[in-house]
């Protein structure tokens, strides 16, 4: 089942095209990566997924509901958009009884449930405003998530954490996705982005450029063997006169055929066989934020 479905979705700030046609599915339990630059419209698309916006052209589903007036399942998404709001002056507890009671839920235990989940048993009677970044973090994560959502939909959860910070939050969005949670997650944080998420979606410019599950994006991350020898230059001309394809660059050799990447421990025998001391060999695989700017610079180059 389909949990967000949007169908060329548009919106125009005059002069101003912040989305331009976009069209996602974002099935059930999946971690879905929304990314792009800031002013891409990762934002805007989040607020029209909330309601807080309404569309110039297009339509929203969510939950397989169209998103209108008679749409009744709020209470069954949870959300964090930018910076967390608080009540400066309430407690973190206090804070947490105001959203309960917005939400107009029944159980007491929620509120005592998040704060332990959240690690704010220490801060649950500091007033908001003396929160440190992190902290303030956590009490907008521990609003969002307090009713178990289905569907959480964040925008830099991870903002202002500490790595300690990082890794939990992490390990709770993982947990809640095998359980059946869907979770829409926009961040500028790309290696967090690439253990979390189960598909990404890359928008630039209002426009989506690319998206992809985590083993299609695995298929086009450009991968090739390292080589430094004693003599890079013969070297490569070695590897050239074996059917690689082998260029220099600078202090290394790159070898970028698959045979070479799948097994480069042929490439050293090659060589070493050929009289080449092999000073370094390793394996190179391009990480998400070089793909992710890979793409967006060759959009921009069109």
């Amino acid at each position: 089942m389909n949990i967000i479905e949007t169908a060329n979705i548009t919106k125009r700030f005059k002069p101003l095209t912040a989305l331009d046609n976009i069209s996602i599915r974002v099935g059930e339990g999946e971690i879905y990566g929304f990314l792009g630059l800031n002013g891409a419209g990762k934002t805007t698309l989040i607020r029209i997924l909330l309601g807080m916006v309404t569309p110039t052209a297009g339509a929203v589903k969510l939950f397989g509901k169209s998103l209108d007036k008679r749409f009744d399942r709020w209470n069954s998404i949870g959300y964090l958009v930018e910076t967390p709001c608080a009540y400066p002056n309430l407690s973190v507890v206090e804070n947490l009884h105001v959203y309960h009671s917005l939400r107009q839920l029944t159980d007491k235990k929620l509120i005592a449930n998040i704060i332990e989940r959240l690690n704010l048993a220490h801060y649950a009677d500091t007033k908001a405003k003396h929160l440190s970044l992190g902290n303030q973090q956590r009490l907008g994560l521990a609003k969002a998530l307090m009713h178990s959502p289905k569907l959480l939909i964040l925008d830099e959860p991870v903002n202002g954490l500490d790595p300690e910070g990082i890794v939990e939050i992490r390990g709770l969005l993982k947990e809640l996705s095998a359980s059946g949670t869907t979770v829409f997650l926009s961040s500028h944080i790309l290696g967090e982005i690439s253990k979390l998420a189960s598909r990404i979606a890359i928008i630039h410019y209002g426009k989506l450029l690319d998206e992809l599950n985590a083993d299609e994006l695995h298929e086009r991350l450009i991968k090739k063997t390292l080589v430094k020898t004693n003599d890079n230059k013969r070297a490569a001309a070695c590897l050239n006169a074996a059917q690689y394809h082998a260029a220099l660059g600078d202090g290394e050799i790159a070898v970028s055929d698959k045979k070479a990447v799948e097994k480069p421990e042929e490439v050293a025998k090659r060589l070493v066989e050929n009289g080449f001391s092999v000073k370094q060999l390793y394996v190179f695989t391009e990480n998400l934020e070089q793909y992710f700017l890979r793409t967006i610079r060759g959009k921009e180059n069109v």
